[in-house]
């Protein structure tokens, strides 16, 4: 379809052109939608405030979700209190840091960011609880508060690993009162690096503006009521750029339900508004820099208080309807419909969906770009399957090669666009194997470990929620909402040293795993604490291929200072086949002169395999009753990507498992 008139400048008018994939005029069917007045006021009451709701007081989520959804190519950093993995993001909450405590204890301390973040990427038309500003947006914790409290020198640090990691937006859920040399440095390595910091101007009432929103290239947000009010418990100063609703506000909750914020942080609630409108804009166009996306924002909010800039509403209340009107749609985006796959089948070719959209006129000419060699590139035309729609033809790779890929689409004038941006200097990556989960335990159940030595008071293992102490992790290493794993000495309580390794090895070995010959990764996660006192204490990792007869040293761990996840390739360990493994974790301390402690979590065995028999889960060589129970559990949603054992399922080889594969697995059935 061919589209123009679009060329006026984007800064200086709004304007009503075509629009790209956008959602239909309807409410979105989560229940709670109608507590949400700041993502849709219709003058509704709010439970508890003495006064209804002003009709139009909101970010106008409706009128932005008519332009344009959002698309799965943003990530917004969350830095402060870390993010629990509620089930409305928990599909896009991606492996954070954390750099107090725990070095993967990224769960929310303190009852705050998992609210922010609902307000940005609650998934929308789930049929449950809330809505999101942008519910494809990947979302990355960063804790940087011990509790409700910390340091501007180790928010610093968490801006810049955000950063590195490649977030888009990043919204700083933090509150300093006093100037920090490093968090400014932090704010400005992200600005130099075309990242848009977002942060509240403080929840105080005060007449100054918290840090880091008064630093220069931060965007400072206040809070509105639901009367489009200025929220009294909100700071106010010159630096205040932005304002959103803040007070009221309901959204996603710790323990995996919904809420109300607590009282007084109404500021940061209002910075998440901001972030989610960002996120939306800067997946609408990802050629937009952060400061395009700064001045669309602020140009386009609706003014409030005293005509213009104020210090207590900023340019005004932020808009998302009008951002999305306001800004300059790309001449070509291209939305990954599913997630790009880690992994590509081997010896057979494969097919993925993307969308690549125009607003100027329908593209012509769409390409994939790999490399199989890391030398050379070739081209691989994509074969329009519908309007806007592509699929991508992966090609026949051999086992084990590593390929680094592109996409290219040349628009009407000729000027070819890439995905990434920046192609091809960053590149899009996959291993070419059959990924298979053979066994994995985060300990939540049990999966029958075999706990040899010691005892209630030396040391012995325990599969246990931990006690937090000096020599001990507080909490599990999973990311998701588990608590339990294994670890020596303080599940039994007391101070640090009353129950910890004493003597030993007190020994923790898994079930017999089958691995049939195919190479695996053999991945955990490990806690060692030794105290430096005496002769130096270890954790001691091994590996047995027959059956417990004989060990082979994996690693031998000291101190690591918090949970740190390692990985090892088996054919590393034996370069010959192997039918069955046993892992094995030994803490001793020996002579009993120190403190000593140790922790496992997410233990994963996963197999990397050049051939594979559709559908058949258990390998007995027919689909049987087995494989059906398998299918039904690995059936998803179209936009879910078949991932580790579900690749058995996935007849087609198009990343999903969907009709089409339940009915080639139906005309194969008891074959």
């Amino acid at each position: 379809m061919r589209r123009g008139g679009c060329g006026i400048p984007f800064l200086f008018v709004l304007w009503s052109c075509p629009l790209l994939a956008g959602d239909p005029d309807t409410f979105p069917n989560d229940p709670q939608f109608p507590l949400q007045w700041g993502m849709h006021n219709s003058g509704q009451l709010i439970a508890g405030e003495p006064a209804a709701g002003l009709p139009g007081a909101d970010v106008d989520a409706l009128g932005a979700w008519r332009v344009f959804p959002g698309a799965a190519n943003v990530t917004v950093a969350i830095i402060g209190r870390g993010v629990d993995p509620h089930p409305e993001f928990a599909d896009r909450l991606l492996e954070g840091r954390s750099f107090v405590g725990d070095l993967y204890d990224t769960l929310d301390s303190c009852a705050h960011d998992t609210h922010l973040a609902g307000i940005i990427a609650a998934r929308r038309d789930n049929q449950i609880g809330v809505a999101g500003l942008i519910d494809r947006a990947f979302l990355l914790p960063v804790r940087t508060l011990d509790g409700c409290g910390g340091s501007s020198e180790a928010t610093a640090e968490g801006i810049v690993w955000a950063v590195d990691q490649g977030a888009h937006v990043i919204l700083a859920a933090v509150q300093f009162t006093e100037w920090s040399d490093a968090l400014a440095d932090g704010v400005r390595y992200a600005v130099d690096r075309d990242v848009l910091v977002i942060a509240p101007a403080g929840s105080a009432g005060a007449d100054h503006v918290s840090f880091p929103a008064a630093l220069e290239g931060c965007l400072a947000v206040s809070a509105t009521d639901q009367r489009d009010d200025w929220s009294d418990v909100s700071n106010r100063g010159p630096e205040v750029e932005l304002s959103a609703p803040g007070h009221a506000i309901w959204s996603t909750w710790v323990g995996e339900t919904y809420g109300f914020q607590v009282e007084g942080r109404d500021t940061a609630s209002a910075a998440a508004f901001v972030t989610g409108v960002a996120a939306l804009v800067r997946s609408f166009n990802p050629e937009l820099s952060a400061e395009q996306v700064r001045l669309i924002l602020t140009i386009t909010s609706d003014d409030l208080g005293v005509g213009g800039r104020d210090p207590l509403f900023g340019f005004g209340r932020v808009n998302a309807a009008r951002a999305l009107a306001g800004a300059p749609q790309p001449l070509i985006r291209f939305e990954h419909l599913l997630p790009l796959p880690p992994f590509l089948p081997p010896v057979v070719g494969s097919t993925l969906p993307i969308r690549i959209a125009s607003s100027e006129e329908d593209v012509q000419v769409a390409h994939l770009v790999y490399s199989a060699d890391g030398l050379s590139f070739e081209l691989v035309p994509m074969q329009r399957t519908g309007r806007d729609i592509w699929s991508i033809r992966y090609p026949a790779f051999s086992c084990g090669t590593e390929v680094s890929y592109f996409f290219t689409a040349i628009d009407s004038s000729g000027v070819t666009h890439t995905d990434p941006l920046d192609a091809p200097n960053s590149l899009h990556n996959a291993s070419v194997a059959f990924d298979m989960a053979a066994f994995e335990d985060d300990f939540e159940r049990d999966l029958g470990w075999l706990v040899e030595g010691g005892d209630n008071t030396n040391g012995r293992w325990a599969r246990v929620e931990p006690v937090g102490t000096v020599a001990q992790p507080e909490y599990d290493r999973s990311p998701d909402a588990g608590e339990m794993c294994f670890v020596t000495g303080q599940h039994f309580g007391g101070d640090p040293g009353t129950n910890d390794v004493d003597e030993g090895p007190w020994r923790l070995t898994s079930p017999l795993v089958e691995v049939n010959g195919y190479d695996a990764v053999i991945e955990y996660a490990r806690w060692f604490y030794w105290d430096g006192a005496g002769v130096e204490d270890f954790l001691v990792a091994e590996l047995s291929k027959d059956g417990g007869a004989s060990w082979t040293l994996l690693e031998t761990v000291s101190a690591t200072g918090g949970w740190q996840k390692r990985s090892f390739q088996l054919s590393e360990v034996w370069p010959e086949p192997v039918q069955a493994l046993q892992l094995r974790f030994s803490a001793a301390d020996q002579p009993n002169d120190s403190l000593t402690e140790a922790g496992i979590d997410d233990v994963t065995l996963r197999t990397r395999r050049c051939a594979i028999s559709p559908g058949d889960l258990n390998e007995n060589g027919v689909l049987d009753s087995s494989d059906l129970a398998g299918m039904i559990e690995c059936w998803s949603p179209s936009w879910e990507i078949a991932e580790g054992a579900c690749r058995v399922f996935d007849f087609d080889y198009n990343f999903r498992v969907d009709l089409a594969d339940f009915q080639a697995f139906q005309a194969g059935y008891g074959k």
